[in-house]
């Protein structure tokens, strides 16, 4: 992260409230009441829906050092409720700090510099839901799992890593295959030398490779 952002951040935090989420607790949707927008400090969160039939679809996550949830904070109504169909709920034990509607909007209104970041990092999140949504139309696994590794991948020491938190089957329901699918697809990529475990995170040797793979549709 640039360090201007690393400022932003910070000033952020300086706003708000550390506080600790379940796995599973909802920071945003329709029916909840708490107002606030987030930084993102340990773990792991997702953008998802849940269809009529029960079936959730993952459309983005958000990864430590990320800012959650600042769209509600100025689109709060909708003519119908298809946003409404949408949610951000902790995929891990999570620590962030909680920010108030109102305290965030003064603090832009006040700053109006910090415009272009907020717009940034807007599009920043746009952008990795259009690849995520690209990627899953080709109906090659392989390939959308080399997307979606690229995406989430973070840089840690002296490798690329995947968060702790992305268990093959929290990686299935990302791409809507089965957990099977996954194993199978992360064994053919343990095998070209490409990833590799450490414990129970899996670590990328070969980022150069994947990404070309990956290329090869998304």
């Amino acid at each position: 992260m640039m360090e201007s952002n690393m400022n932003y951040m910070n000033a952020l935090r300086g706003l708000g409230t550390l506080t600790h989420k379940k796995k599973h607790d909802c920071l945003y949707n329709r029916a909840h009441m708490d107002k606030y927008v987030y930084c993102l400090e340990e773990g792991l969160c997702a953008l998802h829906s849940v269809s009529p039939g029960g079936r959730e679809r993952i459309h983005q996550y958000f990864l430590p050092g990320d800012f959650v949830g600042f769209i509600p904070a100025y689109a709060r109504t909708y003519p119908d409720d298809t946003f409404y169909a949408f949610s951000i709920t902790a995929k891990s034990a999570c620590t962030l700090y909680q920010i108030p509607y109102s305290t965030f909007r003064e603090f832009v209104e006040a700053h109006p510099d910090f415009y272009r970041w907020l717009f940034e990092t807007a599009i920043a999140h746009y952008d990795n839901a259009l690849k995520h949504c690209y990627a899953l139309q080709d109906g090659d696994n392989f390939v959308s799992l080399c997307c979606a590794l690229t995406e989430l991948a973070i840089y840690e020491d002296t490798h690329y890593v995947i968060h702790k938190d992305f268990s093959y089957s929290e990686l299935a329901g990302y791409l809507g295959i089965h957990t099977i699918t996954v194993t199978r697809l992360m064994g053919k990529l343990k095998d070209m030398g490409i990833v590799s475990k450490r414990g129970h995170q899996t670590v990328i040797q070969d980022m150069e490779q994947l990404t070309a793979m990956a290329q090869a549709r998304c």
